[in-house]
């Protein structure tokens, strides 16, 4: 979620299933043969935008130019991440549920390393507000050595992400300059030029040691003023998703993980998130229409690294909790109606959305319950302490099960796996 932000506190995903060979190879992953994630490969950089059919079509451009077959690429890939679960101690598995962001440009004094080496977390995310591309980190390759020192420091290695979208959310003004929003992406009449900017900027992040842009938005604009202002594609559902596709397209087809934001839609929200909880009070029949359809199309035919669940209070669907929060949202809506598999991260949980009700650790554990994987919002060592200790005794307590931890933890795994992050 990226508005305005607030003083100090950082601010800030059906794929088609290959179904025979998930059954084939749930043997291989005995004791975790029912959390198998979305096991595909990413895009290849020249593959087009073809529907359901390009996930195999990829995984096979991609197993064809290493000279294995997908059956094979995809069975090494799952016994790679058996293995590695295998080999993982609890406080690992819990570490890679969480991605975390720090303060200043210090590796070493923000705590990062040490949430990195020692707290064992899954990613980390830099923010230009908070200071983490202050000189003389206004350079790429210095940002570049963090990212590589990181690494060399990570016991699994490391989901490394920004927030990178064009217009008010530029990460890379600092290297880059100005780059169109999602609005003027539309505004040009050709997906040519989001798959353009997608594509650079998954190139510019990589020169950064990113690999993984929480973008593109595809929440659907159906109020004014928008409270996201210039940072969506547009107010039909079928313009969202064919500019975000393409620019999820740039950023994939290059090596770059993408997420869909904000699951399951901010377009009609009237208030800032960072400040309160909007509800939007859409009949179901609406939502289906207009918020969902872009995720409906694009799990079908973009293969999303991510989506992104945010703290939205939708009655029709959940009248109590916050979508990031609710299992009926997540495990029920994406993961259920919209066939989802693959790796979903919460937005901030710091937000005044939700941290007015909930503690972070209060708030990691209903996510993680709720069917999230990666909980996005630590910022300190102590920070992560305390949410690891929140699921520690909520799997002892029998609020949490060790299987839904695995879920997570194998769909984290395989998508670092699918990108080339694990090799």
């Amino acid at each position: 979620m990226q508005f305005q932000r607030v003083v100090r506190l950082p601010a800030r995903i059906a794929y088609s299933h290959i179904l025979l060979m998930v059954c084939c190879l749930a043997l291989l992953c005995s004791g975790c043969a029912n959390v198998l994630g979305n096991v595909t490969s990413p895009p290849s950089p020249t593959a087009g935008r073809s529907g359901s059919a390009s996930i195999t079509q990829s995984v096979a451009q991609k197993a064809d130019a290493n000279s294995f077959s997908s059956e094979e690429l995809l069975r090494m890939q799952l016994a790679k991440v058996q293995s590695i679960m295998q080999g993982m101690t609890l406080d690992q598995k819990l570490g890679q549920l969480i991605m975390v962001e720090y303060l200043g440009k210090s590796y070493q004094g923000s705590g990062l390393q040490n949430m990195v080496a020692q707290q064992f977390v899954g990613g980390f995310m830099y923010q230009e507000s908070n200071h983490n591309f202050d000189p003389p980190y206004n350079i790429a390759g210095n940002v570049d050595g963090i990212s590589v020192q990181a690494m060399k420091d990570a016991h699994v290695p490391l989901l490394i992400a920004t927030d990178q979208e064009g217009g008010l959310v530029n990460r890379l003004y600092k290297f880059h300059g100005y780059l169109p929003s999602a609005e003027a992406m539309a505004a040009s009449g050709n997906t040519q030029m989001a798959l353009s900017q997608g594509t650079l900027a998954a190139k510019w992040l990589l020169e950064l040691g990113i690999n993984a842009d929480l973008a593109p938005v595809v929440d659907v604009h159906t109020v004014n003023p928008p409270v996201l202002q210039s940072r969506m594609f547009g107010s039909d559902p079928k313009t969202v998703a064919s500019y975000a596709g393409a620019y999820l397209d740039g950023l994939q087809h290059n090596g770059v993980a993408g997420c869909l934001k904000h699951f399951p839609g901010l377009g009609a929200v009237t208030s800032d998130p960072h400040v309160g909880l909007p509800v939007v009070n859409r009949s179901k029949a609406d939502l289906e229409a207009i918020d969902l359809a872009p995720y409906r199309m694009m799990i079908q035919q973009d293969n999303p690294g991510m989506i992104m669940s945010t703290d939205v209070l939708m009655p029709a669907t959940d009248p109590a909790l916050p979508a990031e929060l609710s299992p009926k949202v997540i495990n029920g809506v994406l993961r259920g109606e919209l066939g989802y598999n693959g790796v979903v991260i919460t937005d901030g949980l710091y937000m005044a959305g939700i941290s007015q009700r909930w503690s972070l650790s209060q708030a990691s554990v209903l996510a993680i319950v709720a069917g999230n994987d990666l909980i996005e919002g630590p910022f300190t060592p102590a920070q992560v302490a305390a949410v690891v200790t929140a699921l520690k005794n909520a799997i002892q307590q029998g609020t949490l099960s060790m299987d839904r931890v695995n879920q997570s933890v194998q769909r984290i795994l395989l998508l670092k796996a699918q990108y080339g992050i694990i090799k």
